[in-house]
């Protein structure tokens, strides 16, 4: 007792303290002294019954003659250590005829257990539950729902656009958005409310006690209000956040928690394609169509792998003396004898991030497509092919090396290749694409704004992107010979193209009379189905060794 590093202590069959050793002081702050007229209370009060419940089960003759316990124990300077305390029962050894209690300092071990917890039930960027204390808590509230009634609500929220953040700034930057998106999102709660990040820009919100779906509605605009409540400053650069968010809810303990997370999940993808930057309440329908897009991306995924993607080219002419000028590639996906448009499958793509893989694939098969053509039919081959690129695309840091490689590859001069970007991608990132397109147009390759007329894209704007070709969205040409109002627009198109000195071309030309008008506007090139409709790239091969015309 004397020379051991433990607190070492008696105690009688009354619960008094006997012999005392001087470690007492080293591990508690108390000098034995202090203790010989009884002891202070330093076991802490909800500690208490389990080193009671110790000493209880070292008396019983059925049980081991040793138990332990560990609990807080507060130090003279008033902090709490935690103790593990080992009670032997010694009344059968007449030199001591009671209890030997032996105290040890585990203090670090309890805070590396307690820390090493938290870190397997904490998101580690921004310090909120993560997905298995989320699920953890939300069946807790389920189970209440047995003895009380009431509401319950998961609110399942996806930041807008954030992959573009990611890809054109860094995921420093990234982190940073998630970490603002945390701290706003817990100033907005209730107490006993619970806020997670499930993993990437997923986030989760858990209410009870809701009086009505109404309740839910007001939380779910609050949630949004609260990330969109200011911009994000990042690289010089103030960056508005939104968010998507899907409602579920629970009013009986029947439900499981994976599942109602799963139907919030649902909510929110309904949210998206819905536009973006809403809200929206789960309902049945959503959960099947949920299944279908794991589905679709689970059977995209087979197709990439499979090489059943496919493209398809539609040409693009000369107004002058209609020549087969450019190829415009557009991806298919061939099932069978199905061929899939890319309206059945391009959203998932962009939100499963297969777009990148397939975008590359796009790339280099457009590239080895236009070699082949000129390889066989030199004379007819059209000057350049181009490719769609979506918003996540357009700002990966690799994109430039990776048409570098593909044209070199296969021979090709930079002014071959042409880069085809949605005035609306242009628009959810201006500076992203602005500094995306510089670097493009740096290699060489050219650069048109497709569906122009309908991103809302303002002259100011529009001088900054460094671009060579207008591409007039289809719904301003279809009323060309019909409609005065259609004319007045590409004319005005037109003259905005000269002033800036790019050129235009006119989609979705489907009737003579329209193709007429074009010319007469003076419009440079066009394509649509008066032409071709798309083909795939054997039958437009084929043309091109028959003659390259374009019908």
């Amino acid at each position: 007792m004397q020379n051991v590093s433990d607190l070492i202590d008696t105690v009688d069959r009354d619960g008094h303290l006997g012999c005392v050793g001087p470690s007492v002081t080293r591990v508690v702050g108390w000098e034995p002294a202090d203790l010989e007229d009884g002891h202070p209370e330093f076991v802490h009060e909800d500690d208490l019954p389990a080193l009671r419940g110790a000493f209880e089960r070292a008396s019983r003759p059925d049980e081991a003659m040793t138990a332990r316990a560990t609990c807080r124990t507060q130090h003279k300077d008033g902090s709490w250590r935690w103790l593990e305390y080992q009670v032997v029962n010694l009344f059968g050894d007449p030199s001591v005829d009671g209890y030997v209690v032996v105290a040890r300092d585990v203090t670090e071990r309890k805070e590396a257990e307690e820390q090493l917890i938290h870190q397997a039930l904490h998101d580690a960027l921004t310090g909120l539950p993560n997905r298995a204390l989320f699920l953890d808590r939300l069946g807790l509230a389920l189970s209440r729902l047995e003895r009380r009634r009431g509401l319950a609500a998961v609110f399942f929220l996806d930041l807008d656009h954030f992959k573009v953040v990611n890809d054109s700034l860094g995921h420093s930057a990234g982190d940073q958005v998630l970490i603002a998106v945390a701290e706003r999102l817990q100033r907005s709660l209730r107490d006993g409310d619970t806020a997670a990040r499930l993993g990437g820009d997923e986030f989760a919100v858990l209410c009870e006690d809701l009086v009505d779906d109404g309740e839910a509605v007001q939380i779910a605009e609050r949630l949004g209000a609260a990330v969109s409540s200011e911009a994000v400053r990042l690289s010089g650069r103030e960056l508005v956040l939104t968010a998507s968010i899907g409602v579920a809810f629970a009013d009986h303990p029947r439900h499981l928690p994976e599942a109602l997370l799963r139907d919030a999940d649902a909510a929110m993808y309904r949210a998206k394609e819905r536009g973006r930057a809403r809200y929206e309440l789960f309902d049945p329908a959503m959960r099947h169509r949920a299944l279908s897009r794991l589905e679709t991306e689970a059977a995209l995924r087979r197709a990439l792998e499979q090489g059943d993607l496919v493209l398809f080219y539609q040409p693009e002419v000369r107004l002058s003396d209609g020549a087969l000028v450019g190829a415009e590639a557009l991806l298919r996906w061939r099932d069978g004898r199905y061929v899939a448009q890319p309206a059945d499958f391009i959203a998932v793509a962009e939100e499963t991030g297969l777009i990148v893989p397939i975008g590359e694939w796009v790339v280099h098969e457009a590239c080895r497509h236009l070699h082949g053509w000129r390889q066989a039919a030199p004379e007819q081959a059209p000057e350049t092919v181009s490719v769609n690129l979506s918003g996540r695309q357009l700002v990966r840091p690799d994109l430039p090396d990776l048409v570098a490689h593909a044209l070199a590859e296969f021979d090709l001069e930079p002014s071959a290749f042409r880069i085809e970007i949605t005035e609306s991608v242009l628009m959810d990132d201006i500076e992203g694409a602005v500094d995306a397109l510089k670097t493009l147009k740096a290699l060489g390759v050219v650069v048109a704004v497709d569906d122009f007329g309908t991103g809302y894209s303002s002259l100011a704007h529009l001088r900054r992107f460094p671009v060579d070709i207008l591409k007039i969205d289809h719904s301003f040409i279809a009323g060309l010979g019909r409609n005065p109002e259609d004319a007045a627009i590409v004319q005005t198109v037109l003259g905005l193209a000269r002033t800036l000195e790019l050129e235009v071309v006119a989609e979705g030309v489907e009737r003579a009379e329209q193709l007429e008008e074009l010319r007469s506007l003076g419009c440079d090139r066009a394509q649509g189905d008066l032409f071709s409709p798309p083909v795939a790239e054997e039958e437009f091969a084929a043309r091109l060794r028959n003659g390259g015309s374009a019908r």
